[in-house]
């Protein structure tokens, strides 16, 4: 059974510094909250037996229900509370540590994006190839994207954070055959400090799986389907994304 690992507690000022009374997660985006927007895509994984939890600020649930809109969504969802903010994205996955099976593949995604394509397609190509973790990735060379690099067969060598080390940038999508694995090459990144700006992130943890000897590999997907919502003026492009796809159908 896959682990459906969602994080969702980034930082909301740049939303609250534009006027929005609610935090990222609970800005609607054409009708719905962008988090009921970043969960469709996820819900294919269920043809897989997928249990998702969940990571959100304590303050934010308490004060806007996060976990109530979260079990309206996912009748099981598991919602762990942050006490606050944290030392990056993986010290935030690690809040889940108990609630890991870990033996059972873990997926660990970003809350703020949208990925339009077959997730499910991505795990099952993962597990036929006999990965021990695998990434997600599209094309790109800004900065601003962590990145991976691959040898002759298809296999990463290293991953990078903020740092274009190839044109495959990853997607937030990181999935690994057994959840230990994760929790151990992030345990392992931290006790090194291996930080980026001060922040630990999920990609770089690779690194540790690649100096185990773990195999992991990428699949691509176009550009196109991927759709950061991590700051307003993302969102709003997603918003000018949707409105022109409508007017073309």
């Amino acid at each position: 059974m896959t682990t459906v690992l969602m994080l969702m507690a980034g930082s909301s000022a740049a939303f609250r510094e534009v006027g929005h009374a609610y935090p990222k997660s609970l800005i609607e985006i054409a009708g719905a909250p962008l988090v009921e927007r970043a969960l469709r895509p996820c819900r294919a994984l269920e043809r897989l037996g997928a249990r998702f939890i969940f990571v959100v600020r304590g303050e934010e649930n308490r004060r806007f229900h996060l976990g109530m809109v979260l079990r309206l969504l996912v009748s099981d969802a598991v919602v762990v509370e942050s006490a606050g903010e944290t030392a990056g994205a993986a010290c935030t996955a690690l809040l889940a540590v108990d609630r890991l099976d870990p033996d059972q593949p873990l997926l660990v995604v970003n809350g703020d994006q949208i990925i339009d394509y077959d997730m499910a397609a991505v795990v099952d190509d993962f597990e036929a190839r006999g990965l021990d973790g695998g990434v997600l990735t599209f094309e790109a060379v800004h900065p601003r994207w962590s990145y991976v690099k691959c040898d002759d067969d298809g296999l990463v060598v290293e991953a990078a954070e903020k740092r274009p080390i190839s044109r495959l940038a990853t997607a937030g999508f990181y999935w690994f055959a057994r959840s230990r694995d994760f929790v151990a090459a992030a345990q392992r990144m931290i006790f090194k400090d291996a930080h980026v700006a001060g922040s630990f992130f999920v990609c770089p943890a690779y690194n540790e799986m690649i100096l185990a000897r773990k195999r992991v590999g990428i699949h691509r997907m176009p550009p196109d389907c991927y759709h950061s919502l991590a700051t307003p003026a993302a969102v709003q492009r997603y918003e000018e994304w949707l409105a022109a796809e409508g007017s073309r159908k």
